[in-house]
């Protein structure tokens, strides 16, 4: 059986009182130990019952299964010829899949069983255990030599000062731990026996945890050049305590504008590793952790209305369309397996690991326009505009960059399951999500063609079948088998779009006044473009690898592209 390539995202959707009683210079602070306990394990039986009765289900049925066996004669070779094509290999994977159930079935209750014996054997041998990593988060802690399941989140705050920045954050730091609800900040990842586990330590040092990068250079003031140059710097340093430390917060010694005003406006990177939750966690990180006021954080979700929902109503139309998704979710699975590689200049090579950044200025009237054309066009979407938009960036640099021109590209689509919410009464620190594949028309770049691929995403059942596929497969399999079946290497690109909070004071009137983020690249997925709306005003983000781009100056074409897009689209429609 061919290997599943499947790639998730995702990309970043994210309070408490500071004392200033200490003096931080090697602070350690020590809290009780806690009581063990081992995480909990998925019911795989009760799903493996839901696979068999959903495949019977699909083969009695469904109608594209039938059709795949509805065509003329097989005897006859014209008609051959006019089959789909995929329906041949489609057949003969699920038939195939089908042979080999009880096989896998048997598989995975090994697989629960040893998983069950290992929580033991390390509860018994390490008295710092907490529980096994969910199974989301276990996704991305499946990381190799030239990837690092990090996001990265780079801003501008105005502060008195960079000491006096890092002195309030780690104060702020300190009177957060310990905290019942941000404990898994502090956790770190382990493993033993092939499974990913949580470790929580009677002490931490937080000068760890937050440092002041001094960029090597003569002048008092930074540009984006330099920025640009850290950000590829600290992109591959290791998170605190050998990496197994969850994030990291930097704040730079220089200025990164120099106006002549009393307080200094600094750059801030905020560097978190992707277990420990979401772009919606990490917002809300930002929001309720580090914010003074989080009556200041109420999150615009302006794609709220965009995401899937595993939750139904219980109402026969709803009853009969989760019916139709199930009986789609076989043929979902195997067009994953039988999906080609992407063949372009931006997709294939073996990736260097080292990372270069791009991002746009300051546009407030951007946010503006993209909303303006999704209201002028009948049943677009938010996101519609912004696919648009990339496929327009893509058109433009593959023009500029080289003569052919790839008639699609895979775009991998996080999606948040169950949609994302900003709860008040609490900070939850999860990955819940699942992950889609779009073929974005490059070649053509009509929105038209856009929007209908768009579309005909929100009906499918493929980020169904993807989110229940890697809710069984991380919850009982070892990373030996994680590895090869989870790498990526059919899409070309990671696009992850995220709504955030007005703008925010941070750890003593520090203001937070810009915003972009960049998400992490796993296997030959070498590029990821990101938007995020921060303060009324929505900024792009890429990140590639140097393996796919030689300068940031590439990266560029895509982004700008983007922008000329959306103007160009808000022109049409005014």
């Amino acid at each position: 059986m061919e290997k599943i390539s499947y790639l998730l995202k995702c990309s970043v959707n994210e309070q408490s009182h500071l004392n200033r009683t200490q003096l931080l210079t090697n602070v350690s602070l020590s809290i009780p130990s806690v009581p063990l306990q081992v995480s909990k394990t998925v019911g795989v039986g009760a799903i493996v019952g839901l696979v068999l009765v959903t495949v019977a289900n699909f083969i009695l049925f469904n109608q594209k299964f039938r059709a795949i066996f509805s065509a003329p004669s097989w005897t006859n070779h014209k008609n051959l010829g006019n089959l789909n094509a995929k329906a041949l290999p489609r057949a003969i994977t699920l038939f195939i899949l089908a042979l080999m159930l009880p096989l896998i079935i048997a598989f995975l209750l090994l697989a629960l069983v040893y998983k069950l014996a290992c929580a033991v054997i390390i509860k018994n041998k390490d008295k710092y255990f907490v529980g096994f990593l969910d199974s989301f988060d276990v996704f991305w802690s499946l990381e190799d030599d030239t990837t690092k399941s990090v996001i990265t989140v780079l801003g501008v705050i105005q502060s008195d000062s960079p000491t006096a920045l890092v002195l309030n954050i780690k104060h702020k730091l300190l009177n957060i731990f310990p905290n019942q609800t941000t404990d898994k900040l502090f956790f770190r990842r382990s493993e033993g026996y092939g499974f990913y586990y949580w470790r929580r330590y009677s002490s931490i040092d937080i000068n760890q945890y937050v440092e002041m990068v001094d960029f090597p250079k003569n002048s008092d003031t930074l540009n984006t050049d330099d920025l640009e140059i850290l950000m590829t710097k600290i992109s591959n340093q290791s998170l605190p305590y050998n990496d197994e430390a969850l994030f990291k917060i930097l704040v730079t010694k220089q200025r990164v504008s120099n106006y002549g005003q009393e307080r200094g406006e600094y750059g801030i990177v905020f560097r978190i590793h992707h277990s420990v939750g979401d772009g919606v966690a990490l917002i809300e990180f930002l929001c309720k952790t580090l914010a003074d006021d989080k009556n200041d954080c109420a999150v615009n979700m302006f794609s709220n209305s965009e995401k899937y929902n595993t939750r139904i109503q219980e109402t026969p139309k709803n009853l009969i369309d989760m019916m139709e998704k199930l009986l789609e979710m076989p043929i979902c699975f195997v067009d994953g397996i039988i999906r080609k590689p992407d063949d372009n200049s931006l997709h294939g090579p073996v990736l260097f690991g080292e990372k270069i950044f791009k991002w746009t200025e300051s546009d407030e009237n951007l946010l503006t326009m993209v909303k303006e054309i999704k209201d002028s066009v009948d049943n677009m979407k938010f996101t519609d505009v912004l696919a648009s938009a990339l496929s327009s960036g893509l058109h433009k640099y593959f023009s500029k960059t080289m003569t052919h021109i790839p008639k699609d590209v895979a775009v991998v689509l996080p999606v948040r399951f169950p949609p994302a919410t900003i709860v008040d009464n609490g900070l939850v620190l999860e990955n819940d999500f699942s992950v889609t594949i779009l073929d974005l028309p490059v070649k053509t770049c009509k929105r038209e063609e856009v929007q209908e691929r768009c579309d005909e995403l929100r009906r499918s059942a493929d980020p169904l079948t993807n989110y229940y596929l890697l809710k069984i497969f991380n919850s009982v399999l070892p990373k030996q088998v994680l590895l090869p079946v989870f790498n990526s290497s059919q899409a070309t690109m990671v696009f992850s779009n995220l709504p955030g909070p007005q703008r925010l004071n941070i750890c003593g009137g520090n203001t937070l006044k810009t915003l972009v983020f960049f998400v992490p690249l796993k296997g030959n997925t070498g590029l990821g473009v990101t938007a995020l709306c921060y303060d009324g005003v929505l900024r792009f983000g890429a990140v590639a690898d140097r393996a796919l781009v030689s300068s940031p100056a590439q990266l560029a074409i895509i982004l700008d592209g983007m922008v000329e897009e959306i103007q160009s689209m808000h022109q049409m429609v005014r």
